[in-house]
Order: C-alpha cells, then structure tokens, then sequence
C-alpha cells in the first residue's frame, strides 16, 4: 500500500476532511503512523436510537504495529470523544494535555480501560519525539482551555495541523494562544497547513469571551422566573461567566448533568476556578426554589439522553419549566443539529417559555477563526500549501478559495479517506483508502450501513405489526394473533385485525395443503397476505415480524 512507502510525508483524512465532527487523521512517514484526534459526531433523526457515530478504517488496526501515538489537540467530544471505541484497536500512547487527558480518563472509565491505555501528559515540554516524527504542541485559543494545534515535523516536511481555533484578543487566564511559538514556527517554515474551516464565511469581527461575559452579567439579572442556560459541557470561560452572572443576580449556580459535573471536576483538579464562588450539583440543591436558581445544563445540541431534552420533555425529576421562565441558549448550532434545536426551541415557545438565542442576543460567541483570524494566521505561518478541513463542503470551497486570493501556491480539498503525498514541496492525491462510519448504539458499535438501522427506520415511517401463528405438528392451525403499538389507535385496530384473522383462518388450511406443507412457503403467504390486508385497509405497508410455533406432538409429523 503506498501510505507504507518512504518516498514522501502522507496525509489522510479518516474523518472530518468535509464535516464538523467526527475528526480523524493520519499522517505517515517511513512506514510508521501517527494519528491525531478520535472524535464522534452527531447524527440525525434518519438514526433511530443512536445520536454519535465516528469514522474509522481498517488500515489503523491491519498496521497497529507501525502507530507512533495517538495525538488528541483538545478536550472535545468530536475530537476525542471515540478514543474508548477505536483504541483497543490501535494500542499506542495517548499525548494531550492536562485537561484534555482529564476527560478522556473519565471516558475511559466508563469502558473499564483507564489502566490499559498509556496516557502521557505534555504540558510541561509540549515537544513530542518520536521514531519517525516530531510533534509540538502550540497553545492556541478556543472555546475549551488547552486547546492545541500540532507542528509535525518530519524528514520530507512539515506541517501544521490546526483544526479549532481562534484568535481572542479579551484573552482570559483559561485562554492562551502562544504567539511567540507562532512567530518561530513561521520562521522555520510550514510546508501544509491542515485548516479549519467552521467560520470561513464569517467575515464580521467576532465578540470575544469577555463581551459575552460582560453580556450576561447584564442579562441574567433581567429574568425574574425560572432560568435555565445551556453551553457546552467543556467551555469553561462560558461556565464561569454563567456561574458569575447568576451570583450578580442573586441566583445559585446548580449543574444539571453528568458530564457537566464532571468537567467541573476534572477543571478543579487542573487547577482551574481556583477563584469562582460555590458552583452546587442539581443533587445539593433540590430544595432550591426555581427562581432563586440558574440551572446550567449541557444538551445545547438537541441530543435525545442529555439534561436539556429531558427538561424541555418535562421529564426531568428535579428541572421543570413553565409559562413564564425562561432559556439561554449560550452555543452555536453545530452545522447538521438546527433542525433538532428548531423543534427543541419551538416546543419551548409553546410551552410558554422564553427562547434566548444568540441571533438576538450576545449569549455566545465562536470559539473558530474568522476570514480576518485565518488571514493572520497565514501571514504568521506563510504555509506554501492549504489543506481547507474541519467545515462542511460549500465551507471548504470557500476556503479554498479564500486561500488562493491569500496568494497560497497551493490549495487542495479532500474527503474522507483521499491519500495524499507530501514530497519535494508539492502535495498529490495518490488513492482512496475505504473508510466506514461507526454508529454507537449504546454500548454496541454497529456500520452506520447496519439492517438494525435501516429496520428502525422502516419501522418510524412505516409501522410494524407482529404475527403469530401456531401450528400443531400436523399443520393443523391451532391459533393466529395480529397486533401493533403505532398503525391504528384501540380499538379501530382491534376491529381490523379481528377481521383479518377471520379471513385467514378459513384460508390458511387450504393454502397449508396447496404449498405441501412447506414451512417457508407457508409463512410467506401469511405475512404477505396479511400485510397487503392492512394496506388495502390503511394504505400503510408495515414491518412484520412473525413468529411461527409449531408443537411437536410424537408420531404425528405431516406427510411431505
């Protein structure tokens, strides 16, 4: 395979070359691998009973042998939040910093692998040497704290690879970029730059974290009823302007939900709101009347098991809302989750409550760079060549395009799985390599492709009935029963398939004699018969699951 050539540095976008989320890549050289994030994505309602997925190829476990490490740039779950998932299949050191390994020991936890993986810090020298590669850590800013690009050196180039970031020039103590490591990386050089493209057409300043803090110290004191915010369970700088703001209001600060309490923790132990009065768990803190409380809960993204959607469904045991309280929703929608917010926000609306968003007022701000934060990244670097990433498709042209007019040599675009080569400064597609996407359907990891997908699909926008038969060992029927949860209400259903058993149980025996007895022929009939008898009373053609019992009498087997 040519990726395990040593004829040049190659590149390969397992996933979010053309997506947010669901990051991945691979970067080969003399045979040997590194491979940087391991992160999920969000899906949409086509996925019944699973919402995460992350992307993966074959090629990571067929060369696990040859894998120098696996480099996470910081602590987002589309960037680190599949690392339990693919791991055991790559078995190689883990290097992030502090914060970032926090929340992935936590992950970890969950799937009893904290002991099995090597997890090594670089906080302190942020310098990586390994075989075949040199990887530095750089400081940058973004909306969760240690977040870094990578500089990849190797002996056919160098890269910088910088997929979430920005600059922010309210800059906080949580929230660093290193300028003078930026200055020197310029300075020694940069082959390609793998970009991120999430912000490529805003070309508008953008607040910084201290105006969206300075925003909700005013807002929060405003609202008089219940309030509940929603941010992103690792944005820090947003948790502690919310924490602040509902002191300025006189509110106590409560989380709601699980990884929201334990990023506070993990943000503790770092050593971070060293400084931040008591923040309570939602357990601590029932007896708190609504109004004297800022609820702060994750969910922001409309995701069917998180805190939000369970209060918004008013089936949170300890959050309820009602007419009159109010929602701030402090984070952007990821691209591909605005139809499940939508809905999310408008049944608030309904119910009375108070929707406060970003479009109308200052409750967030991007932790990605605009058009003039790319422009000064790239006067910093001069990359002789662009590799637009992270941003969906029409993102990444733009960027393309916007990289040219910069006066790049060179611009290339990729989807997932395109193989490029790195030599002699110039950059060339060399193959695809197969890619698979992964659901996570609870604690199972199923092809996005998987039946089980496609059958829960069916059954949402096509119903289900279930069929019973019984049989003596004689094919003589003894029982038939029809039934369904979603195709007609009781008793309009009863009503039907009382009459679609009558009708088949004076069939069936003489179909029975017709197909001698032949089981598989005998239950098609059966199903087919009885799902045309339901569409011709519905026009609903349903899933049928059927189950054919038959008793084993001894001496009475049917002739064939």
């Amino acid at each position: 395979m040519s990726i395990l050539d040593n004829d040049g540095l190659y590149f390969l976008p397992v996933g979010g070359a053309d997506e947010i989320g669901m990051n991945m890549y691979v970067y080969a050289c003399n045979g040997k691998f590194i491979v940087v994030d391991c992160g999920y994505t969000f899906l949409n309602d086509d996925y019944p009973g699973t919402d995460l997925a992350f992307a993966y190829t074959d090629l990571l476990e067929n060369y696990a042998d040859r894998i120098e490490g696996l480099f996470i740039t910081h602590a987002h779950e589309d960037h680190f939040g599949a690392i339990a998932h693919v791991w055991p299949k790559l078995k190689c050191p883990v290097y992030a910093m502090d914060f970032t390994l926090g929340l992935i020991r936590g992950r970890l936890d969950e799937f009893h692998l904290e002991e099995s993986v090597p997890l090594i810090a670089v906080n302190d020298r942020k310098l990586v040497e390994t075989e075949t590669f040199s990887v530095e850590f750089v400081p940058m800013v973004h909306s969760v704290p240690e977040t870094c690009a990578l500089y990849i050196r190797t002996p056919f180039g160098k890269v910088f690879h910088a997929t979430d970031w920005r600059f922010d020039d309210g800059e906080t103590a949580i929230l660093q970029a290193d300028f003078a490591a930026l200055e020197r990386i310029g300075q020694e050089g940069v082959d390609l730059l793998a970009g991120d493209s999430t912000n490529i057409m805003v070309d508008k300043p953008q607040f910084s974290e201290k105006d969206v803090r300075e925003s909700l110290l005013r807002l929060v004191p405003l609202y008089k009823n219940g309030l509940v915010a929603t941010c992103f369970a690792s944005n820090l700088v947003r948790l502690e302007s919310l924490v602040l703001a509902a002191y300025e209001a006189g509110r106590t600060p409560v989380l709601v939900g699980r990884t929201l309490i334990k990023n506070m923790k993990v943000a503790r132990e770092c050593g971070y709101f060293k400084d931040m009065p008591p923040v309570y768990d939602i357990k601590d803190a029932r007896d708190i009347p609504s109004d004297q409380a800022l609820y702060i809960c994750t969910g922001s993204q409309g995701n069917y098991r998180s805190a939000l959607s369970s209060i918004v469904k008013g089936e949170h045991k300890d959050v309820k809302l009602a007419k009159g309280d109010a929602i701030i929703f402090s984070s952007k929608i990821i691209p591909g989750n605005e139809e499940k917010i939508e809905r999310m926000q408008e049944n608030l609306m309904d119910q009375g409550v108070d929707v406060i968003r970003e479009e109308e007022f200052l409750v967030h701000t991007s932790g990605h760079g605009n058009r003039a934060d790319l422009k000064r990244l790239y006067a910093l670097l001069k990359p002789k060549i662009l590799m637009p990433v992270h941003g969906d498709k029409r993102f990444i042209r733009e960027h393309q395009r916007y990289g040219y007019s910069l006066g790049i040599g060179q611009v290339e675009t990729a989807r997932n799985g395109d193989l490029f080569r790195l030599r002699d400064g110039h950059l060339e597609f060399v193959e695809a390599v197969p890619v698979e996407i992964m659901a996570v359907d609870r604690r199972r990891v199923l092809p996005l492709n998987a039946q089980v997908f496609k059958n829960r699909k069916r059954i949402a926008y096509n119903c289900s009935v279930f069929i019973s038969v019984v049989f003596d060992a004689e094919w003589k029927l003894l029982d038939l029963q029809i039934s369904s949860i979603d195709i007609l209400d009781e008793p309009a259903f009863s009503e039907l398939a009382a009459g679609i058993k009558a009708d088949m149980e004076a069939q069936i025996p003489e179909e029975v004699v017709k197909f001698n007895y032949n089981e598989n022929q005998i239950s098609d009939y059966i199903k087919s018969r009885i799902r045309r008898k339901i569409f011709n009373a519905t026009e609903i053609k349903p899933v049928v699951f059927y189950h054919l019992i038959r008793t084993r009498t001894p001496g009475c087997a049917p002739t064939r």
